[in-house]
């Protein structure tokens, strides 16, 4: 376990989605990540109102899915108790028509690095 300190000296943002990482959680910060069980994660692309756009946290996933870049993922586990799930790599992205939000929203699929192919 990790404490949020240690968290942040890695991440450096209070952003969900930095340079080099991302933050998940089940659902406490209102963006609402699928994990899956072949170990890959939905993870909603940045903004909880209006359409996503191609800008900032979004920018920085579909730049590494094209570039490739391995990205370190840090789950919420509670209050100050973080785990480090490891490397990840965005597989793929949709940007789709979400009915009960009624706007567009980013989807990127995240695969653990030793499972990707």
């Amino acid at each position: 376990m990790l404490t949020w300190k240690e968290v942040f000296a890695e991440h450096k943002t209070l952003r969900g989605i930095g340079k080099d990482s991302l933050l998940v959680d089940r659902g406490e910060s209102g963006y609402k990540n699928r994990f899956l069980s072949d170990g890959s994660i939905l993870y909603p692309g940045e903004g909880l109102a209006g359409n996503q756009q191609p800008l900032g946290g979004n920018r920085v996933l579909l730049e590494a899915l094209e570039d490739q870049k391995p990205m370190r993922l840090y789950l919420r586990e509670g209050v100050n108790r973080w785990f480090r799930l490891g490397l990840y790599r965005v597989e793929a992205v949709e940007y789709c028509w979400e009915e009960s939000e009624r706007r567009y929203v980013y989807w990127f699929r995240l695969v653990p690095l030793k499972a990707a192919t």
